[in-house]
């Protein structure tokens, strides 16, 4: 089984209504492939909908990390810590996605 054919299970079980099975199969798609930035995302966004923002934060600090001036990354990083109640961590993540945004280095602000 493929990383990729986890997603479109995933993705087929998200328009279905099954957030949990979406998840779990967005999970499987990030062991097979850990690089695979799609499926953190996509892990990490199920994650924050099923309020587990924990595990979201986890899953979208990888995404990050992947994708270190990616605007959607620090975006959704953001929301995940917001919801974990971390306001200062999602203020410094919503301050990055829009130094992205303007095509900046986000890496190179200083918390």
């Amino acid at each position: 089984m493929k990383a990729e054919d986890r997603m479109d299970a995933g993705h087929a079980a998200l328009a279905m209504g099954e957030m949990a099975e979406a998840a779990e199969h967005y999970r499987e798609a990030t062991y097979l492939d850990p690089d695979l930035a799609d499926a953190w995302q996509a892990l990490g966004m199920a994650l924050v909908k099923l309020e587990k923002p924990q595990e979201a934060i986890a899953a979208l600090q990888k995404l990050v990390q992947l994708r270190p001036k990616d605007q959607l990354a620090y975006s959704s990083l953001s929301l995940a810590l917001g919801r974990a109640g971390k306001i200062k961590e999602a203020e410094e993540a919503a301050a990055k996605a829009k130094v992205a945004g303007w095509g900046g280095d986000p890496t190179k602000l200083q918390a």
